[in-house]
């Protein structure tokens, strides 16, 4: 990824838009055609972006390679004035603005990692009009609020929007902030998206930010291309014997999730022992680590990472073959979106939970809120999480369909199984 740790690097030209007086849905497919070579919108996508050029309020709840970026992205290039971007991860505002300005596209992002002057050099563009596209993280969007004399914001975009909600599996206190930023912008149209998010969190979405009769699109949760399996363990030198079969018996990479950081180590080296190009990714590792694993993942010179949970928003490698869980996570939401990262091609892929009896007990500590968190923790998110956990218990002993367990969680009713080991085993 390129490198805009100095004030020159914001000054590099991009394009600049100038945009339709009043953009049609004719103005963003041109757009979207143009520059991402895309012939049309997916249906859901299409909904999205006429309600951001329309000024309508938006909630979209779109599953992994379900293309959610585009959303805002698209109409943020075409509206006047500024978008700016909510995200929880300056690693991933940064790959998103790399890869903008890998088009010549006039996008930015503010972070805490940057200097100073380097700051300053992305204010001076910002207010210059030189940036359409401003990523900034939760934390920060009250100095963007300090200078919004000096702004006109023409859509603000939510990503990751889960984390708002106390029901959502991965909160953040400064999301639930988002509400008040967004009226001292003056209440600017905007659009939440999510991968994942139960009744109770899209609700909650949408009461902490305000938003007005906004267009509610949910996509179907279910992928028929993946397959879902459980298998129980009574040894871990077992596991990893059916963990290497597994991988053997599948082509294209795989993503290893385990619960803890000194777990990466110890499976990566166990598999490559046996062969595998396999490395571990956690969130200990320094910054440039982490960027350089993931491109060698990207591109393919590791077919194995081994990774926490830190190995997720924003990884979009299309030929995952195979997710397999070392371990029960304490939330469905959170599996179904790790999960998720497999098949996002759209061909067969396997999502495989290999658990023992310690993996339950460890998974119930992990639900439980840290010690002397819990008079900080309200009785709303507890019972997430206790929900939550009883869930993924339901997951892992059913005798029923594992899709319907899953899906259930997240408000959909299913009518047919497409692959799981309980009804096509």
């Amino acid at each position: 990824m390129p490198s805009y740790d100095s004030p020159k690097a914001w000054q590099a030209g991009c394009i600049t838009s100038y945009p339709p007086p009043n953009p049609t849905l004719g103005d963003a497919r041109a757009t979207l055609q143009e520059i991402w070579n895309y012939p049309d919108f997916r249906h859901h996508q299409r909904r999205a972006v006429l309600a951001a050029l329309r000024g309508r309020d938006c909630l979209a709840v779109l599953p992994t390679g379900g293309g959610k970026s585009l959303c805002y992205q698209v109409p943020g290039l075409i509206l006047p004035d500024l978008t700016v971007i909510v995200s929880p991860l300056i690693s991933l505002m940064q790959d998103q603005v790399a890869a903008l300005r890998a088009r010549n596209l006039p996008a930015a992002y503010l972070s805490s990692t940057q200097k100073p002057a380097v700051q300053s050099a992305v204010w001076e563009a910002v207010r210059g009009g030189r940036v359409k596209l401003l990523y900034v993280a939760p934390e920060r969007m009250a100095q963007l609020v300090a200078q919004r004399s000096r702004l006109r914001v023409a859509l603000l975009a939510i990503d990751e929007a889960h984390c708002i909600s106390e029901w959502g599996h991965d909160f953040r206190p400064h999301y639930r902030a988002l509400g008040k930023h967004r009226v001292a912008l003056g209440r600017p149209p905007t659009i939440a998206v999510t991968a994942t998010a139960t009744p109770a969190t899209r609700g909650d979405i949408v009461r902490v930010l305000g938003l007005r009769r906004p267009v509610t699109i949910v996509q179907s949760f279910d992928r028929p291309n993946l397959f879902f399996a459980v298998r129980q363990f009574r040894s871990e030198a077992e596991r990893l014997r059916v963990l290497g079969n597994l991988l053997r018996s599948h082509d294209g990479t795989a993503v290893v999730y385990v619960p803890t950081r000194d777990r990466t180590d110890g499976v990566a080296t166990a598999l490559r022992r046996w062969g595998f190009a396999a490395l571990p990714y956690h969130a200990g590792l320094p910054g440039a680590a982490r960027r350089g694993l993931l491109s060698r993942f990207l591109d393919g010179r590791v077919r194995v990472m081994v990774a926490t949970n830190a190995f997720g928003m924003g990884i979009d490698k299309a030929d995952v073959r195979l997710v397999a869980h070392l371990g029960i996570p304490p939330r469905p939401e959170a599996y179904f979106q790790e999960a998720g990262r497999a098949g996002r091609d759209g061909h067969p892929a396997r999502c495989e939970l290999l658990w023992t009896s310690q993996d339950l007990q460890l998974a119930g500590c992990l639900a439980s809120p840290p010690t002397g968190a819990v008079g900080r923790i309200s009785a709303v998110h507890r019972k997430a999480r206790r929900q939550g956990l009883e869930t993924m218990r339901r997951y892992i002993a059913t005798r029923g369909c594992r899709r319907r367990v899953l899906l259930s969680y997240l408000g959909e009713r299913l009518r047919r199984c497409a692959g799981c080991d309980r009804c096509q085993p």
